[in-house]
């Protein structure tokens, strides 16, 4: 694996699919399959447990990230910084609430996508703070997920 893998560009970009949308369905393969090991996982260790052995299981990432050409900070180092470190404790305390939900007893095919709702909050976190616009579509789509989840839940 090249340590630049995630520069390179895939040959889906030279059919007209936009790079962004790639690594998008590459992250919903890849959190799909995660959320399915969690809850085999929430079996055989306590929420605690699993949240330092999935620590440990970024130390080959974050290897070939540090190996990468692609890691000079752009911007304000100092003030990405924060904001990945703070992203990384609201991560971790995300991932524990999730672990410990699978522990109590909820069934993955529905904490993992009502978890995933998650993106909710970032629609109206962007919406006010980044000023980012949210169309009519969007709105729905919004409204769809809630939609889903309750479906999945009965």
């Amino acid at each position: 694996m090249s340590s630049d893998f995630l520069s390179n560009r895939p040959k889906a970009d030279r059919i007209g699919i936009p790079q962004w949308l790639v690594f998008s369905l590459l992250a919903v393969l890849f959190f799909g399959i995660w959320g399915t090991i969690s809850k085999l996982v929430s079996n055989d260790m306590s929420p605690s447990m699993y949240q330092v052995a999935f620590d440990v299981g970024l130390l080959p990432v974050v290897a070939v990230v540090l190996r990468s050409s692609q890691l000079p900070v752009r911007g304000n180092q100092k003030l990405g910084m924060f904001y990945a470190f703070v992203t990384g404790i609201l991560g971790g305390t995300g991932n524990m609430a999730l672990y410990k939900s699978l522990d109590e007893g909820g069934k993955a095919a529905i904490v993992v996508p009502a978890s995933s709702l998650y993106s909710v909050v970032t629609v109206i976190m962007a919406y006010l703070l980044l000023r980012e616009r949210v169309s009519r579509n969007q709105k729905l789509g919004l409204v769809l997920g809630f939609v889903a989840i309750y479906l999945l839940s009965l």
